[in-house]
């Protein structure tokens, strides 16, 4: 039987969502079977995406992928931007999404790669390649959906973006090559993985944050930040995610009947996939969570042995007394008894931020560099492709997670903003 509890707390999630977010989950699933419908009974509609291409990805893919990404940036507070690495405060997150992006998140693929597919040394590279993306696209979308911070995620989204030119290409040859001892191979690829990698970049960040960047400014200095929130937003919003449809249905346009084919091999790549999803999605976000108590209990731990708190003391009721001071929550503990309150001092928008950012993958750089390297008909290109077909669900999925998290755990900023809200319509009766 469902409880009460989690009735009253999925109706609060399911109230805070837009008709847009609501209806948002049909909306991707009818995109999806409208790609593979046309790209295995309309063969023609394949064809479109044969002629020009961007660093190794067709125009028509690659315009949804700019409309997509430029109104979250749109909202970004860039007049505020150099103010946030001027604040010690934003440091420790930025060093801890470098971590989890460059060093968990590729060893993790690398070894579920190698665990599900041990015996198709080509898939396992498409796979591979896909984990040692890091996203600079979609993420925005997912974060904004889950009310995350949006000027940290596009910190770290610029920040990644830097570090792919610079380490992408290395990477991609040590992982997919010098483990294995295939040394002529990586010698041979080096050339174009940096240049190409380098010209996706530029071109999948740099002209969309142009576009979010100018629109901005050019807005605030012509009818003001106040005008340009309540009147030029809600116009620019909607286009993410008409790009994002738009770009769903171009994906499986293009690889749909490549999809049904392969669909045995298919259904082995998901596994590493779905396993790098989950992972790095709820073993950041707990992981986090519990950070932000083990911060606070050396903070405790400081302040007791200068004096400022009495931790002395053999009895249960001193001991449940300190372990409530520990996180620095007990009024909100017992204003909510049913909510989780472990890591209950942990700020949501920046944890949900680095939870996106850590699980999200650039599936655009991981398929362009396979088609590059291998051509569009390869095993590698075809693995790389199940990465947004599954990228796109299941972090959509997450978003709604992160939305029941939102309320089913006791977090700084939220009980602060509820705060507020409760003192404004006290105010206002």
């Amino acid at each position: 039987m469902v409880s009460k509890q989690f009735k009253k707390d999925m109706g609060s999630v399911f109230n805070d969502l837009s008709l847009v977010d609501k209806l948002l989950p049909v909306w991707i699933i009818l995109a999806m079977i409208l790609g593979i419908l046309l790209s295995v009974y309309v063969p023609k509609s394949r064809q479109a995406f044969d002629g020009a291409s961007i660093v190794g990805v067709s125009i028509p893919l690659a315009v949804g992928l700019i409309v997509m990404m430029i109104p979250p940036l749109c909202k970004v507070e860039w007049e505020h931007f150099f103010k946030f690495f001027s604040r010690t405060k934003y440091l420790k997150p930025i060093l801890i999404s470098l971590a989890i992006n460059w060093i968990v998140g590729p060893f993790l693929m690398f070894g579920l790669a190698w665990l599900t597919l041990f015996d198709e040394d080509e898939y396992r590279r498409g796979i591979i390649m896909i984990g040692l993306a890091r996203c600079i696209a979609m993420v925005l979308l997912w974060n904004e959906i889950a009310r995350g911070d949006n000027t940290l995620c596009a910190v770290i989204v610029l920040i990644n973006s830097l570090l792919q030119v610079i380490l992408y290409a290395p990477y991609q040859i040590f992982f997919c090559y010098v483990i294995t001892g295939d040394y002529n191979a990586s010698v041979t690829n080096a050339g174009i993985s940096y240049s190409l990698v380098s010209k996706s970049v530029a071109f999948f960040l740099g002209i969309p944050l142009g576009f979010g960047v100018l629109i901005r400014f050019a807005s605030i200095y012509t009818v003001g930040l106040a005008t340009y929130e309540k009147k030029m937003i809600p116009l620019i919003g909607p286009w993410a995610l008409i790009g994002l449809l738009y770009t769903i249905i171009v994906i499986f346009i293009e690889k749909g009947n490549d999809f049904i084919k392969e669909i045995g091999s298919a259904l082995r790549c998901f596994v590493p996939l779905v396993a790098y999803f989950m992972i790095m999605w709820f073993g950041t976000f707990f992981f986090l969570r519990w950070l932000s108590s083990s911060n606070k209990l050396v903070a405790f731990k400081k302040s007791a042995k200068r004096g400022e708190v009495n931790v002395v003391s053999s009895t249960e009721e001193s001991a449940d007394e300190n372990s409530k001071l520990l996180c620095g929550c007990e009024e909100k503990i017992s204003k909510h008894p049913t909510k989780w309150v472990s890591g209950c001092s942990a700020n949501y928008a920046e944890t949900i931020t680095q939870t996106f950012t850590a699980a999200s993958n650039n599936f655009e750089l991981s398929l362009a560099v396979a088609i590059s390297l291998y051509g569009s008909g390869s095993k590698e290109a075809i693995a790389a492709t199940f990465g947004p077909l599954l990228e796109v669900p299941i972090l959509l999925i997450l978003a709604f997670v992160a939305k029941y998290f939102r309320v089913k755990f006791i977090w700084s900023d939220v009980e602060e903003e509820i705060h507020a809200d409760e003192e404004m319509a006290e105010l206002n009766q």
